[in-house]
């Protein structure tokens, strides 16, 4: 949960990204700090977001030092808000689930994955978020945890409905705890409930996934107890699955508006891991993070008093001109490329790698199974608080699948 951002400041991305970053440059030369409607600082720059990201102890993750007196804080104990020692405990366990040598061993199951789903699409066209860009992370992030094939669907529509909740403004009471009710009375307490009947089971009968491995892990010395397991479960899935169906989401419109890049990209495939980075740059699946400042501070010389929240834009600084040549440019030649998609610091994604053998695997098949591709009309987003990504990706293709490898 996190501050209101006062809507009114910043252009909508909801018809693409043109208006929001045009505001952005002009933020950028105006002085780097922006505070809006409801008084949170907002950091543009690259070099003021990498600080702001990195430095935990002045900008905090955790929302409890904003809210007001007596409002519960629905983010107690979750990694992704933990400040040290507790986020480092934490983020050890979840990282089991994404070691490296683990994502490299999903890569032929991604491709697999993306083949069937391909194979099952309508000829000639079709919605790609609809029928594939969200079901391959979706699946993939099932069967990291054993989740079983029959449950994914119901599954992946919870964590849809969670991500999609808009936060309230944390200096209004009632605003909170309104949303508090909310939210444990509908889909985050019917994830909690499958995941608690999950753990049960995996404690009973251990089994494959990231769930079995939890519940026999160790937090200093004890074990975790189920509604842990669950909690971490549940950050773990939110950060793994729709973001990186948002960002497959953006690579398909980027290389459809960009034909010579996807004609390149067909030719060698070796260029594909540098493609993956600069879609990442271009279109961040979420364009912004929150902090809270714990002392009083400054940024690029601008006063700002503890118990502040501060609004870092990974999407500027994705596009600031003091570090990125051509920052406007899709370029799938870029190197090097300091993005900041995933993070900073302690709180650097941790599906990072999942993400890019996800989208490496993707466009593999695509390329195999699809020739060309356009996207027919104006693509609308969706932009929340967490996530940035197509609505929809109306893919227009031949009716004749076949390899293109062999295009110039």
């Amino acid at each position: 949960m996190t501050s209101a951002l006062s809507t009114e400041d910043v252009p909508s991305a909801r018809f693409g990204l043109g208006e929001q970053l045009a505001w952005l440059r002009r933020k950028r030369e105006d002085g780097g700090v922006h505070v809006d409607a409801s008084g949170a600082h907002h950091v543009f720059a690259h070099a003021d977001v990498e600080r702001v990201t990195k430095d935990p102890a002045t900008f905090s993750s955790n929302p409890a030092r904003v809210l007001p007196e007596g409002v519960p804080n629905m983010t107690e104990g979750m990694m992704l808000v933990a400040d040290p020692p507790q986020h480092g405990k934490l983020r050890r366990l979840a990282a089991q689930a994404f070691t490296p040598r683990k994502m490299r061993d999903l890569g032929p199951r991604v491709t697999e994955i993306a083949v069937g789903l391909l194979d099952r699409a309508p000829e000639g066209g079709f919605d790609a978020v609809e029928h594939f860009t969200v079901e391959l992370p979706a699946t993939m992030i099932a069967e990291l945890f054993g989740i079983p094939a029959a449950d994914a669907g119901a599954f992946r529509s919870l964590v849809e409905q969670i991500m999609a909740i808009e936060p309230p403004d944390l200096t209004d009471e009632a605003a909170v705890r309104a949303a508090a009710d909310n939210a444990l009375g509908g889909p985050f307490l019917e994830l909690m409930g499958y995941l608690l009947q999950l753990c049960a089971r995996r404690r009973a009968e251990p089994g494959p996934g990231l769930i079995s491995d939890l519940v026999r892990a160790r937090l200093d010395g004890e074990q975790l107890a189920d509604p842990e397991v669950a909690s971490l479960a549940v950050q773990i899935l939110q950060a793994g699955h729709l973001t990186t169906a948002a960002v497959l989401g953006h690579a398909l419109v980027l290389l459809a508006e960009h034909p010579e890049a996807q004609a390149a990209l067909r030719a060698d495939r070796a260029l594909i891991p540098g493609a993956v980075e600069e879609v990442l740059r271009c279109r961040p699946p979420s364009t912004r993070l929150q902090r809270y400042t714990t002392v009083d501070t400054e940024v690029a010389g601008h006063a700002i008093p503890a118990g502040a929240v501060v609004v870092p834009w990974m999407l500027s600084a994705n596009h600031d001109d003091a570090v990125f040549d051509g920052p406007g440019v899709f370029d799938i030649r870029r190197s090097p490329n300091r993005h900041l998609t995933f993070g900073h610091g302690i709180h650097f994604c941790l599906g990072a790698m999942l993400a890019r053998v996800e989208l490496t695997g993707a466009l593999n098949a695509l390329f195999d199974h699809l020739p060309m591709w356009t996207v027919d009309g104006v693509v609308e987003y969706q932009e929340s608080h967490l996530l940035f990504g197509p609505k929809r990706v109306p893919l227009v293709v031949s009716t004749t699948p076949t390899d293109r490898r062999d295009l110039p």
